[in-house]
């Protein structure tokens, strides 16, 4: 007995000298690797996938934009599952969480700002370039607070500010706490991270055709505070902020001229007919992401994704666009798409990025909106109308009669009646690239 004693403390003292060599040793390369540079931050950042995808149910599902359609259903029961109907009709509070997939994804945002921030103080590199990381990081972590407030929490207002809003998460410590922090406490930090993310000073870089909207830059975090006090309603500093994002960058797509369909034919036997389907050169790329940005109006990479991969227009949204002249309707709305998802009735598709992205981050069309109603809200609206008419031109076929390409008003509230009509209103799910 005491010789097997002996080889049991032998074992446990050979055992535990190897733990204490193992816990010893840095990380490698293959593990988890510890910030030492501000290099390796960079590196977090330019994972462009890590940042860029917005699986939110609740906005795709939720919109008025969305349709939920019997005539569908009854065609084809496997188009829609019980969990889109419920988001249809905004009765998710039961749904299961890992159908809520665009929590989890912003909090690893969040996470990896956090992250950033907490070791700036322990890597090696210039105050410049920690400045910029630092900013960079504040404008993430606002974005995804912004993003996730105005998806489930109530609307911005006084009168709401003493409800629920969002839990702090201000470090990567899984002990803090996780407990609901009051809607006044959200916004604060949204606007104090927005602060601190202005102090970026960077342009938005084209390289080789491609523009590096997948990291901050100056105009693009000026596009999201003119987003947020949008929100908040403070016209003034709207209209500044996206003044000085269309002052840096005002690229725009001329869909006259930019726009085209795709050389890919694709077709479909229905009923023994033979059926072209026309997309947009924009859905070709399905794996090559960095297509994405030659789209010269995005301030910020950042989509809607549905990876089931048929965005249903409503019937009421297909009805606020010029289908004669519009080409937004001629390059995104995709007839017969129903026939590519294995129905038997025709219906249209919403496509711009293959079929499962939508552009959400800010872009010059916004901003371009955002400036109109800010104009035509404090009493401007005949400037307003100048505004929203140079979107138009590069939405609108230029063969058109000009008392079609351009909106004209007699009056504030006309004018923003047909903003919110005909452009606002024209597109689909709140994507305010289609703009």
């Amino acid at each position: 007995m005491k010789k097997y004693s002996l080889l049991i403390v032998m074992f446990t003292a050979i055992f535990l000298s190897a733990c204490d060599e193992f816990l010893s040793e840095p990380p490698s390369k293959t593990s988890s690797l510890v910030p030492a540079t501000t290099e390796h931050l960079e590196n977090l950042l330019n994972s462009y996938s890590s940042f860029s995808s917005e699986p939110n149910n609740d906005v795709i599902f939720g919109s008025d934009d969305y349709g939920l359609l019997t005539n569908l259903f009854d065609n084809s029961n496997a188009i829609y599952n019980v969990n889109m109907a419920h988001y249809a009709t905004w009765d998710v509070n039961y749904l299961p969480d890992d159908d809520r997939p665009y929590f989890p994804v912003e909090w690893k945002k969040i996470f990896n700002a956090n992250l950033i921030l907490e070791n700036l103080g322990k890597v090696s590199g210039s105050e410049e370039e920690k400045a910029s990381l630092k900013a960079e990081a504040h404008f993430i972590r606002a974005y995804s607070y912004f993003q996730m407030v105005n998806t489930y929490c109530l609307p911005y207002s006084q009168e709401n500010m003493s409800e629920l809003g969002l839990p702090i998460k201000a470090s990567t410590s899984f002990e803090e706490s996780g407990a609901r922090a009051s809607l006044k406490e959200t916004w604060d930090l949204i606007l104090s991270d927005l602060e601190l993310a202005l102090e970026l000073d960077r342009d938005l870089k084209l390289k080789d055709g491609k523009y590096r909207s997948w990291r901050a830059s100056t105009p693009a975090i000026n596009a999201f505070a003119a987003r947020v006090y949008l929100t908040m309603n403070d016209y003034t500093k709207a209209q500044a902020y996206a003044e000085a994002a269309l002052a840096d960058h005002n690229a725009m797509m001329d869909y006259n001229t930019d726009m085209r369909y795709s050389d890919i034919v694709s077709e479909e036997t229905i009923d023994g007919e033979l059926k072209r389907i026309w997309y947009p050169y924009t859905h070709d790329a399905q794996s090559d992401q960095t297509d994405r940005m030659e789209w010269k109006e995005l301030y910020y990479y950042r989509f809607l994704t549905y990876g089931s991969w048929f965005y249903i227009p409503s019937p009421d949204l297909l009805d606020l666009y010029d289908h004669d002249y519009d080409l937004r309707y001629k390059y995104h709305i995709v007839e017969d798409y129903s026939y590519d998802r294995g129905m038997s009735i025709s219906y249209p598709g919403y496509i711009f990025f293959f079929k499962d992205q939508i552009p959400s981050g800010p872009t010059v069309g916004e901003m371009l909106l955002v400036k109109a109603e800010c104009q035509a809200r404090t009493g401007n609206w005949n400037e307003a109308l100048t505004t929203v008419n140079q979107l138009r031109e590069k939405r609108m076929d230029n063969t058109a009669s000009e008392d079609v390409i351009n909106l004209s008003a007699s009056s504030q509230a006309e004018a923003l009646t047909k903003f919110w009509k005909r452009d606002v209103g024209s597109c689909l799910l709140h994507s305010v690239s289609l703009m």
